[in-house]
């Protein structure tokens, strides 16, 4: 990606913001606009934002400035889109979004605009932050604000999270550790017995959520070894995909394909591929 050229002094965010939101004013015109965006609802973009994020996260994980730029920028663009939307269906939009925002953040954050107490470290803060919100939601649920739409380790992280910050947690990972070997056994006692082409609907249900149960300790232990589940499984994930091309490269200088060798030799292969890192 070109680096935009340097004029002296950065864009301002307010212009800026001001142009970015007039484009998607264009877009959504009705007689000159963008026959696809016109199409689009509040509904039928929750695709888009999501795969926007998750292309940030991606470019945030690589710490490529480049890419952050660009990613951080289609996100913004579909907050600007659907302030958009929204003042088409409400009658408010972008403005009354940036305001709530904003005041939100100066409420939270007493130690920091107001005349609260400063606070030690990032865990106060936390605890801070969750207890003015309870304060303010007055009726909600400790762990209603947790979204449903979160991939589901990283939900189970901030669940236990949440709930361990009310004081519902184990003491150590060693804890945990011992709660994962007991949700282990309780699945292994319906494995010997079980086939997935002729089980019951009712067995199968069982075991599921006893599978369940086993991954949600699992990312419970990784909280408490200080990572998150969803982080370790994605860099696992990451490797598998490397260590796989390690073999169908090497296979291919055979003019070979994974699906043509056996077993013992994709092992082989897979040993190697560990071993190159």
């Amino acid at each position: 990606m070109t680096r935009p050229e340097k004029t002296g002094r950065p864009p301002q965010p307010g212009p800026a913001l001001d142009e970015l939101d007039e484009v998607a004013a264009r877009l959504l015109d009705p007689e000159k606009g963008c026959p696809w965006d016109l199409e689009q609802t509040l509904a039928s973009i929750t695709g888009q934002v999501l795969e926007e994020t998750y292309e940030l996260l991606e470019a945030l994980k690589a710490e490529n400035p480049d890419d952050i730029r660009e990613e951080a920028g289609d996100v913004l663009f579909q907050v600007v889109f659907i302030g958009r939307l929204l003042q088409a269906r409400w009658g408010f939009g972008l403005a009354e979004v940036i305001e709530q925002v904003r005041a939100k953040m100066v409420h939270r954050h007493p130690h920091v605009f107001g005349d609260g107490r400063a606070l030690a470290d990032a865990r106060a803060v936390l605890d801070q932050w969750q207890a003015i919100k309870r304060r303010d939601k007055k009726h909600e649920r400790l762990l209603a604000s947790v979204p449903l739409t979160l991939p589901a380790l990283q939900r189970a992280h901030r669940l236990g999270s949440r709930a361990g910050r009310a004081g519902f947690d184990w003491p150590a990972a060693a804890s945990v550790r011992a709660k994962v070997s007991e949700e282990l056994g309780e699945l292994d006692e319906h494995l010997p017995a079980y086939d997935r082409n002729t089980v019951s609907e009712e067995k199968k249900a069982r075991v599921k959520a006893e599978m369940g149960d086993l991954l949600m300790t699992l990312a419970s232990l990784s909280r408490h070894l200080g990572f998150s589940a969803e982080e370790a499984l994605s860099e696992a994930n990451a490797r598998f995909v490397s260590r796989f091309n390690y073999i169908e490269d090497r296979l291919a200088e055979e003019k070979l394909k994974p699906e043509e060798v056996g077993p013992e030799r994709l092992d082989e292969l897979w040993q190697a591929a560990k071993k190159a890192g």
